[in-house]
């Protein structure tokens, strides 16, 4: 939580920096949000953007499910005499004050909508968003894939009663089942029957000599205990990746639009370098095992740079071939571009790991110094 605060004092700065108001920091902020409220979109469009914020929100409490579920110590915290009202309670509190910098940017946009003198119907729709997006991470914590759907069914309707005479009611209703959702108990989930095990045939598990095994361990890392942070930065990836082929777009496909694409891709790399600090926090817990074994030291960072730099070559390939393929820049230049920011992201490994508190702003300088430094080669 601490790094995602830094990382938007860091942005508030840098729009400070540019002689940016106060009223224009907020107004970047809330813009995501506001844009849900834009008149000229469709009721179609309104209801996918909808649902994205509520991915969006899944992916964000995905990244911390073992911290907001209390980690190793609610397996003796169960034995404790607890309800699960109490309990329910307690993981509400851990989830709010992990999603205080998305309630900030609510807030503010609540306080935009109402200082612009909207209609309360776009306010109710906005503490809609929050209460679906809050029941949605709730969904994530205990597992509970069931309430999905209902949690998209209050999106197709607010969206859908969206500029209509039945707006007000229909987000006045949504709004009332969301909040009764967090308030009420769920019902106790039916208890599944174990299935037969089969046996398998043990395989081998080494280290040496193929280097599978140990790529194997940093993809599995990945996929299964990292699988909401890894989603969360393939879609601040693609994002980023959006709105760089549409300002390109935007420029006619001008070579002087470039540096837009390199921009992009250090911020695909900076990105994706968080989960080097995942990574590297896993190998460290398994020491107590793996470090029995007769193994060099740091033997996993190669294999950790193998995983990440699979994880961010797709996007970071597919913004090279944009500029390829439509004579942004030539394909010397789309390649030189490629290996650099992949080098870029294998850099920003030890600005990661070197510090706790001060990785994001050590790992952005470093971005925007190799930045500079590869526009001025290639321009």
């Amino acid at each position: 939580m601490l790094r995602r605060w830094q990382a938007i004092t860091l942005a508030t700065g840098v729009l400070a920096s540019a002689n940016a108001s106060a009223f224009g920091n907020l107004d970047t902020y809330v813009r995501p949000l506001l844009t849900l409220l834009a008149p000229d979109h469709g009721a179609m469009w309104r209801i996918g953007y909808l649902l994205a914020l509520l991915l969006l929100a899944a992916a964000w409490v995905a990244m911390q499910r073992e911290q907001v579920a209390g980690g190793p110590f609610m397996a003796f915290a169960g034995s404790l005499p607890f309800n699960p009202r109490q309990r329910r309670n307690a993981d509400l509190a851990v989830l709010l004050l992990a999603d205080s910098p998305l309630l900030v940017v609510t807030t503010c946009a609540l306080g935009l909508t109402a200082g612009r003198g909207a209609p309360a119907a776009h306010a109710v729709l906005l503490c809609d968003v929050a209460l679906l997006a809050i029941v949605t991470q709730r969904a994530v914590l205990e597992r509970r894939p069931a309430a999905w759907a209902g949690v998209a069914a209050g999106a197709v309707l607010a969206g859908a009663a969206f500029g209509t005479r039945l707006d007000l009611a229909a987000n006045l209703l949504v709004g009332t089942v969301s909040a009764l959702a967090l308030v009420l108990a769920p019902r106790p989930r039916a208890q599944r029957h174990a299935r037969r095990p089969y046996a398998r045939r043990a395989r081998p598990f080494t280290l040496g000599g193929r280097h599978g095994a140990a790529l194997q361990m940093s993809l599995a890392v990945l996929v299964r205990e990292r699988r909401g942070e890894l989603i969360a930065k393939g879609f601040a990836a693609t994002a980023i990746a959006a709105a760089a082929a549409g300002l390109v777009t935007l420029f006619e496909r001008d070579a002087r639009s470039f540096p837009t694409v390199l921009l992009a891709q250090a911020c695909i790399a900076l990105t994706f370098s968080g989960l080097f600090r995942g990574l590297h926090l896993a190998h460290r817990a398994s020491m107590g095992y793996v470090g029995a074994l007769p193994l060099p030291s740091g033997w996993w960072r190669p294999y950790d740079l193998a995983a990440v730099l699979a994880a961010a070559l797709p996007f970071l390939g597919a913004l090279a071939a944009f500029a390829w393929l439509t004579a942004t820049a030539p394909g010397t230049d789309a390649l030189a571009a490629l290996v650099s920011n992949a080098a870029l992201l294998c850099a920003l490994r030890a600005p990661q790991l070197i510090s706790d508190r001060h990785a994001v702003v050590l790992a952005t300088v470093t971005a925007g110094c190799w930045t500079a430094a590869t526009i001025a080669c290639l321009l």
